[in-house]
Order: C-alpha cells, then structure tokens, then sequence
C-alpha cells in the first residue's frame, strides 16, 4: 500500500526529469505519512468490556502481544467514572473509565454525548453491584 504513490507516478520518476525531484518529494512524503499511520495504528490498544451480575471481566488486546484479561468483583472496590475528552477541532467527547484498586484504569469506547457515556456508567455499575 505505500508503494501505491510510486507506482503510481512511476513514469515521472523514471527516465529522470526536470520534474522528478519534486515527484520524488511527493512520494517520500506519502509514504512517510502511510507508515506514520501505520505505526500510530500498531501501538493503539483495544479493549472488551464483559459485565456479568457481580463480575467484571476486561479484555485488552494490543498488536504483537497476547491478550491481557482483568477480572474484577464487587470486593474488589473499583470506581466509575466519566472522563471528558477535551479536542480542540471536534465536539467533546466521552468515555467511562474504571479504576481498579492498584490504580490501574480501563477506558470504554468514546460517546459524542455525556448522557450516553452515563447511561453505560450506570448500566454497568448497576449490574455490576448486582449479586450473581
């Protein structure tokens, strides 16, 4: 994918031309934004959220490296939250972050809405606190 650029503009590249120094910009320049985003994409953590009464199980998943499973129970003394996401070029957004007791916190999918993001913190606190 990020030879694309310069399949793409091969016949500017070669024979060499007045125009290739600037075609060869051009291609260093996307393919170092693709592996950018590339990298960026290997690094990011995804993470699964299963609530059972009274059972908390969260499944973190990161590229290269085996899954990672948290399990929690009431006694464990964990805490709800809701966390605003502060972005500068789009609306707010908002996610529901568990904290374990070692300090350890857990973030859900972001929520364009507060009220969402909180009917969520309350679902799953509400089943969670629930006997099995």
């Amino acid at each position: 994918m990020l030879l694309i650029p310069a399949g793409l503009l091969r016949h500017s590249l070669w024979p060499p031309g007045s125009v290739s120094p600037l075609v060869a910009l051009i291609v260093l320049a996307t393919g170092l934004i693709g592996i950018f985003f590339l990298g960026a994409a290997m690094i990011v953590a995804s993470s699964r959220w299963i609530i059972l009464p009274g059972h908390l199980r969260i499944t973190v998943h990161r590229p290269f490296r085996p899954a990672k499973t948290h399990a929690f129970t009431p006694r464990d003394q964990v805490r709800f939250a809701l966390k605003q996401l502060d972005w500068v070029e789009t609306q707010d957004m908002w996610k529901v972050m568990l904290t374990a007791p070692d300090g350890r916190t857990f973030a859900s999918r972001p929520f364009r809405a507060a009220q969402d993001a909180e009917t969520l913190r309350n679902a799953a606190e509400t089943l969670f606190r629930t006997k099995a």
